[in-house]
């Protein structure tokens, strides 16, 4: 039979983050089910888009029951005794992890693409857990200075934009 799933496109796959403010719906068989499914801890990285965003990925925590990903969104599954979903996503989001996907990329104009054997061949820098969980805690601490950082800048030239438009009125 056919059913209806909620599942995450390209678009909700930024970097680092999930965009969850909208969610599709998707009517797939009943037996297609299980090879779509998210799992907690499953690393959702795309399968391309524009060049510069290649190795991006996100953790997917479960959010939204029951919820598929497109297949154009690729959900790796890490042996978390081994290797850690954070880590996973921060290291493909790194300058080594950059690196790797740009040169196997397939590029078409602005557009680039890798394959799922490609991403099979990612090499991770494999270090035990506990380093990988203090990696993934400076990650975190930075992406959040830098989300604190972004916050104010946009404070900032919203008061610029009010303080401007007190001082000379109406723009043109």
């Amino acid at each position: 039979g056919i059913t209806e799933r909620p599942y995450l496109r390209v678009a909700n796959v930024q970097d680092g983050v999930l965009d969850l403010a909208e969610i599709k719906k998707v009517q797939v068989r009943a037996e297609d089910v299980s090879r779509y499914l998210l799992m907690p801890g499953d690393v959702l990285m795309n399968e391309g888009g524009d060049y510069d965003k290649l190795g991006r990925g996100a953790v997917w925590h479960g959010e939204i029951a029951d919820c598929l990903h497109q297949n154009h969104v690729f959900a790796v599954r890490p042996n978390q005794s081994m290797l850690r979903s954070e880590y996973l996503a921060a290291l493909g989001r790194s300058p080594h992890g950059k690196r790797y996907f740009r040169s196997c990329a397939k590029r078409t104009s602005n557009l680039a693409s890798i394959n799922k054997k490609q991403l099979s061949a990612f090499p991770v820098v494999l270090v035990p857990t506990n380093i990988q969980a203090q990696i993934v805690e400076l990650v975190s601490a930075y992406d959040e200075a830098e989300a604190n950082i972004r916050v104010r800048l946009t404070s900032t030239r919203q008061l610029r934009s009010q303080l401007l438009q007190k001082a000379f009125g109406a723009s043109a």
